[in-house]
């Protein structure tokens, strides 16, 4: 695990999938675990002893994966009001603090929190909800090496990672693939694609990481095709 400053504001935080391990954390859980993303936060937060470093205002976070893990980016956003500014006229006043609360409600609706960890009510860590990921995994399961050799040297895949697992004398090839950049059209027609030599898997990932066995570990689509 690491984490640099990006400026006086931003940090981002590295996690590999080994540290994900170690927290019991799913790449997944990202996009579907709220409470487990807040409570992930706190853990880094007190490990990279960071308390100080965001003593004020709301944090927004951005997930962004990679291939080797996930990076987390945090921003501490300042929404603090000077008293000295502070306008006599009640109607002012009072439109001053609507407009406050509006930037806090804001903020917590698209992934802003409260960094004093010591207080249950304040954490309120939000990832941004979007109606599809930016990454997205993927399983095709072959019958054998011949299918799958077959559909690697037909149907070209530039995916941020791959992985091959065998389990029970079939093949599985997992693929991690950048639907931000590709566009959802374009990466289900490559799976699509893919399925034309294999089919469908109710196996995720996870379970094939604990029952079957790791073949190539990384880069899969590239070994595969020089075979």
């Amino acid at each position: 695990m690491q984490y640099e400053e990006i400026n006086e504001k931003t940090i981002k935080i590295s996690l590999t999938f080994q540290d994900l391990v170690d927290h019991d954390v799913k790449l997944s859980d990202f996009f579907t675990n709220q409470s487990m993303v807040e409570n992930l936060f706190y853990e880094l937060v007190e490990e990279l002893g960071l308390e100080e470093r965001f003593s004020s205002g709301l944090l927004t976070f951005q997930i962004q994966p990679f291939p080797k893990g996930v990076n987390i980016i945090v921003t501490e956003e300042n929404i603090d009001i000077d008293p000295t500014t502070l306008p006599d006229d009640p109607e002012e006043f009072e439109q001053l603090m609507t407009d406050f609360f509006g930037r806090v409600e804001d903020l917590k609706q698209n992934g802003g929190a409260s960094p004093d960890k010591n207080t249950t009510e304040n954490k309120e860590t939000k990832v941004k909800s979007k109606p599809d990921p930016d990454f997205v995994f993927y399983s095709v399961e072959f019958d054998n090496m011949t299918q799958l050799l077959a559909a690697v040297k037909n149907v070209k895949i530039e995916a941020e990672e791959s992985e091959l697992y065998g389990y029970k004398d079939k093949f599985y090839l997992i693929i991690l693939d950048n639907q931000r950049a590709k566009g959802k059209t374009e990466v289900s027609a490559m799976r699509a694609r893919m399925l034309e030599y294999g089919q469908e898997t109710a196996k995720s990932r996870e379970t094939l990481q604990e029952y079957g066995e790791l073949l190539i570990t990384t880069r899969a689509l590239e070994v595969l095709s020089k075979i």
